[in-house]
């Protein structure tokens, strides 16, 4: 419990499931609904699709602009690198990468975005540098969807004073949204304090 604005720090809010189970639709209603209300939201969503049945790649999202790139695909191309069963574009790693490297300006972005951090970014890959980076640098509330199995290595490799998890299906949306936007207003005094 925060008790005055100079004992807040930034939460970092992480959704997390296993594959397949929604972390991403969760993650882009959330930030619908916050979008609605003026939050300034900047990041990536990795939204995947599907090929008869099959989850065949993913798209990156730039989640304050709505443009999105192709991010990786189980067919490779002359331009891809295979990390496990997909094949990145080098168009889509560069397209996210610019985009976790704009590191938020205080006080200017509410709500940063990374969708998902996972094995890859553990092992320093896809986006392991840019959260390094961001983690270096004064951040405002952040939203990260994370695998289940590796809460433990992420949260090790990228520790904060304030985390918290939800799990895909167990909690109301409308508390959800509820709790990002006490944490953003605390985020907002505490920036215009400064």
């Amino acid at each position: 419990m925060v008790n005055s604005i100079s004992d807040w720090k930034p939460p970092r809010f992480i959704i997390t499931g296993e594959q397949g189970e929604g972390k991403t639709a969760l993650l882009l209603r959330i930030l619908a609904d916050l979008t609605d209300q003026g939050i300034r939201i900047q990041g990536i969503a990795a939204p995947g699709y599907f090929s008869d049945g099959i989850r065949s790649g993913f798209d990156i999202l730039d989640v304050h602009s709505g443009r999105t790139v192709e991010l990786c695909s189980a067919i490779p191309t002359a331009n891809s690198r295979q990390y496990g069963r997909y094949y990145f574009r080098s168009e889509g790693l560069a397209f996210g990468k610019e985009i976790l490297s704009q590191a938020p300006l205080q006080g200017q972005v509410d709500l940063l975005v990374i969708d998902e951090v996972g094995r890859f970014e553990i092992a320093g890959k896809v986006w392991g540098e840019c959260i390094d980076q961001i983690m270096r640098t004064p951040f405002p509330p952040m939203i990260w969807t994370v695998r289940r199995s590796f809460i433990d290595a992420v949260t090790s490799r990228w520790p904060v004073q304030r985390q918290k998890i939800i799990e895909v299906g167990s909690r109301n949306h409308d508390e959800i949204i509820h709790e990002i936007m006490n944490e953003i207003r605390f985020y907002r005094v505490g920036t215009f304090q400064r």
